[in-house]
């Protein structure tokens, strides 16, 4: 198979990450989480045990497990599941991964809360799984709570993933199917997001608005406007900071009032949506307000 290492990762990230290394972080929003990302790491861990849920994605090289009798090979765009307290040994040799280790009462109680019922056992074996949009999945929420993005955008990836984790990897009976759009209550969502497209909002106060669990929340908006509530958050912060640009205020100023407090992040989602930075746009701006042309390079 492919080194996938180029495929999942942007070039810039693993030229600035050193080789024979773990980079590991415990986002602020969630503590009960901690990630890792290993870059081409060799190393041999003895027979022991995680008091965490742990799951892992190898990217690049060879990663040899030893569960319950049990050996294999996890191939890159191989996902591996461990529950606490299953013991087993790991031998890595230049293995890039990307990692999560989260408490599992913590998982229990978030996957309840987003589909809003109670789940009376999650039980997990020891797994590999070698499905794409799982491995996509978990990779796109990694990658999510590495970043400082938005609290919805973190919550809206960590817990979809976890409950398609849940419902098609455990022996839990959980239902994420339900019927109907639920029109009413996307247009109650949409007046919110567009009243507080500056504030932190959660998935919970979307649904709490709603009326519906998370989980329906998001499948009816997902529906019914063709992206997550994030990204259309996402969009109304573009849309306004175009028109504060168009009026002449600052790139900085603008990224506070749009609700940036990182303006690197504001200039980097700027500049994915609209395919130019903010200062160029707002040259632009002012070039066909003064009646001047200008040339717009991709």
């Amino acid at each position: 198979m492919a080194d996938l290492a180029s495929t999942f990762e942007a070039p810039a990230q693993i030229a600035a990450q050193q080789s024979n290394c773990v980079d590991i972080w415990r986002p602020r929003e969630f503590h009960a989480i901690e990630l890792q990302h290993a870059s081409e790491v060799t190393v041999e861990y003895p027979r022991h045990w995680h008091d965490e849920f742990y799951v892992s994605v190898t990217l690049a090289g060879t990663s040899d497990l030893e569960c319950s009798g049990t050996s294999f090979s996890v191939l890159p765009g191989q996902l591996v599941v461990i529950p606490p307290g299953d013991v087993h040994a790991n031998q890595k040799l230049r293995c890039s991964s990307r990692t999560i280790f989260l408490d599992f009462g913590a998982l229990q109680n978030g996957v309840e809360q987003f589909v809003e019922r109670s789940i009376p056992s999650i039980d997990f074996r020891t797994l590999l799984i070698d499905d794409k949009p799982t491995v996509n999945d978990f990779l796109q929420m990694h990658r999510c709570l590495q970043g400082g993005r938005f609290e919805l955008e973190q919550e809206d990836s960590l817990f979809l993933f976890l409950c398609r984790l849940v419902a098609g990897h455990s022996a839990a009976q959980v239902s994420l199917s339900r019927e109907g759009k639920e029109d009413a209550a996307v247009e109650r969502a949409k007046l919110f997001l567009e009243e507080h497209y500056a504030d932190r909002v959660s998935i919970h106060d979307l649904a709490r608005i709603t009326r519906l669990s998370p989980f329906h929340f998001n499948r009816s908006f997902c529906q019914k406007m063709g992206m997550p509530p994030h990204a259309y958050q996402l969009q109304l912060r573009i849309a306004h900071a175009k028109r504060f640009l168009r009026l002449g205020r600052s790139v900085s100023d603008t990224a506070c009032l749009v609700g940036f407090f990182d303006q690197s992040h504001f200039v980097h989602s700027f500049k994915r949506s609209e395919a130019v930075p903010p200062s160029q746009y707002a040259r632009f701006s002012k070039n066909l307000q003064d009646g001047q042309p200008h040339t717009h390079y991709f």
